[in-house]
């Protein structure tokens, strides 16, 4: 018997190519040599033949005597489906044309791209024409036009149509770039939810404020952060009580001449004692006569004219001036000078307006200052207080002209602190009312981006997840959004895939398609191809799951080389096929450990090859006895 080499168990690309060229030495035909070629080079770029490398691997095993690889029981390969799904190597032994057709049919209706060739074109004739009615439509002269990939493609959007997913065609689906961004529109949402758990159709603030043109809202709104300024810039509210009292009468117009004066007073006495901290201060020995501003005044008035102090012959202005000078100091001297004059007078004004300051403070409620230091603090409370009570007049102006039936008004500090604050968050944040507009804007937008009669049930939850403020449910539409235009892709590719698979093979595109809706399982096909045009051009790989030899045991070892075509190869003998003394594809098999299903009744057990090889056989599948 001819020895054919091996590969080793490790399969290494070098012995693969040694076990090709000792297939390819038993043949001497152009067939044989163009297989060779293709399947080296296969190898050499790295993608051997699986089908070629599993035989391979088989024969190493059985060279080896190493027990096969543990497969299912043959008393469960109840048929060749069964067998093949489990077996990269079966022996069909007695298949007649009808057994052989109908086991082509198994394979199709599961789903297998098979490949039947034989050396006989009459014979794989005859089997094509026993196939089923069911099974003739998948039947072609040739393999089809579309690349393995673009045909497994097809295959799968075929089994995942659904009519749903066929109905994407019709529809109209939003652009990307023009759907709302989910991000934008969570953040509208919990604006307008947050407005109206507030209750904005009470609180109309936010109402006013989006009705205004953008020049009167930057006005309000800079009112509005004086207001914030000066309330924050007012003192302690707990230690300052009677600060925030007098803000309130005075925004009421309360006190306000005596509040002015006081400011005015507190303000001067502040400025004279910082002014004249380094001078000799300015005191009286005894109380001074009655009219001594007036007194002072003239004899300032003589000083200034030119005039002058004398001993004898005193002017009236020195005689009457002269007993408020006896009494008046400046540090431990008398008043001398135009200057000194000026001393006393302005001590004298300060005396008067710290007398009016404790009287403002006793009318205004306003502690009275015990020394320099408060009187300060005092002075520094009263500015704070002067520009918060104008900052929230006009504030209260403004709200009550935001609108010509504006019913908001500021009542007190408080609210005008809860005002100020509102506009602020408008001015940075906008409210639920710009917030339920701009949802209204981004839905009608989204809307119009396709005709009623051609829009998505998802384009539609997401319109009306915008106008109920659902950022959850929106986002779902989104999600769903994206789902739709992948299933409308892959629709479009189906029939653009489908179409093209149509000019080389229209029935069987006919018939894929209606099997797609009844049996998607079955998305097989079944190409009739001699041996020598099959060698001669290999289809690329992954073109078919099964090469199905014919007239195996008439077949040369070079025939072997069809492993190439598929992962599974099937080797086909008839009844009464007579065995030949020299080795063939079909005994290379045997040799290879391959499951043999017996096309003739055999008790339904599993029987042992004849000679005693590791060969096995299976229980009879579809042929009479």
């Amino acid at each position: 018997m001819l020895e054919v080499g091996t590969a080793n168990r490790n399969g290494e690309d070098d012995d693969l190519a040694v076990f090709v060229d000792r297939l390819a030495a038993a043949g001497s035909d152009q067939s044989t040599t163009d297989a060779q070629t293709q399947i080296h080079h296969a190898i050499a770029v790295g993608n051997p033949p699986p089908g070629v490398r599993r035989l391979a691997e088989a024969l190493a095993a059985s060279v080896a005597e190493l027990p096969p690889p543990p497969r299912r029981p043959v008393e469960d390969a109840a048929s060749l489906v069964s067998a093949v799904r489990d077996n990269t190597l079966v022996v069909l032994e007695d298949f007649d044309v009808p057994a052989t057709a109908r086991a082509v049919a198994a394979l199709l209706a599961d789903g297998r791209r098979v490949v039947v060739t034989g050396a006989v074109p009459a014979e794989l004739a005859a089997v094509r024409a026993a196939l089923p009615p069911e099974a003739v439509d998948r039947a072609l002269p040739h393999l089809p036009g579309l690349p393995p990939a673009e045909l497994r493609e097809l295959r799968r959007l075929l089994a995942t149509s659904t009519p749903e997913r066929r109905a994407r065609g019709d529809q109209l689906l939003p652009p990307e770039s023009a759907v709302p961004d989910a991000g934008e529109v969570a953040q509208l949402c919990a604006l307008a939810a947050g407005s109206e758990a507030a209750g904005d159709g009470e609180w109309v603030l936010p109402t006013l404020l989006a009705d205004l043109d953008e020049d009167r809202r930057a006005a309000v709104t800079s009112v509005a952060e004086c207001v914030e300024r000066s309330l924050a810039a007012m003192p302690s509210r707990a230690e300052h009580a009677w600060a925030w009292q007098l803000l309130s009468e005075l925004i009421y117009g309360q006190h306000r001449a005596t509040f002015d004066r006081m400011h005015e007073d507190t303000a001067e006495v502040v400025a004279v004692l910082d002014r004249t901290r380094s001078a000799p201060p300015v005191s009286f020995t005894a109380a001074p006569p009655p009219g001594v501003v007036e007194v002072l005044t003239r004899y300032r008035e003589f000083l200034a004219a030119g005039g002058r102090s004398r001993s004898y012959f005193r002017p009236a202005a020195q005689r009457d001036v002269q007993p408020v000078l006896d009494v008046a100091r400046i540090g431990s001297r008398q008043p001398e000078n135009e200057e000194d004059i000026d001393r006393v007078l302005e001590y004298l004004e300060l005396v008067e307006r710290q007398a009016r300051i404790d009287a403002a403070c006793a009318e205004l409620g306003v502690p009275i200052p015990a020394d320099e230091i408060e009187l300060a603090e005092i002075n520094d409370g009263l500015g704070r207080i002067a520009t918060a009570a104008r900052s929230v007049g006009a504030l209260r102006h403004d709200v009550l002209f935001l609108a010509a039936d504006s019913p908001l008004s500021v009542p007190d500090v408080d609210a005008a602190q809860q005002v100020a604050t509102g506009i602020l968050e408008f001015a940075v944040h906008g409210s639920g009312v710009d917030a339920a507009r701009r949802l209204d804007a981004l839905a009608d937008a989204l809307a119009v981006l396709s005709p009623a009669t051609a829009t998505a049930p998802e384009h539609e939850q997401a319109v009306v997840a915008l106008r109920e403020r659902d950022a959850a449910g929106y986002a779902a539409a989104l999600d769903a959004l994206g789902a739709a235009r992948r299933e409308q892709r892959d629709d479009q590719m189906r029939v653009l895939l489908l179409q093209r698979l149509e000019e080389g093979a229209p029935r069987l595109a006919v018939a894929w398609a209606a099997l797609a809706e009844t049996a998607p399982a079955a998305l097989g096909f079944v190409s009739f191809v001699p041996v020598e045009p099959l060698l001669s051009t290999l289809p690329p790989p992954d073109s078919a799951d099964v090469v199905l030899v014919v007239g195996a045991s008439g077949l040369g070892v070079e025939r072997l080389l069809l492993s190439a075509v598929a992962p599974r190869i099937v080797a086909v003998s008839g009844p009464g096929d007579a065995r030949a003394d020299s080795p063939t594809l079909l005994s290379v098999l045997q040799r290879a450990s391959a499951l043999v299903i017996q096309g003739r009744a055999a008790g339904g057990r599993v029987v042992p090859f004849n000679g005693g090889s590791s060969a096995r056989a299976a229980a009879p599948v579809g042929q009479a006895g």
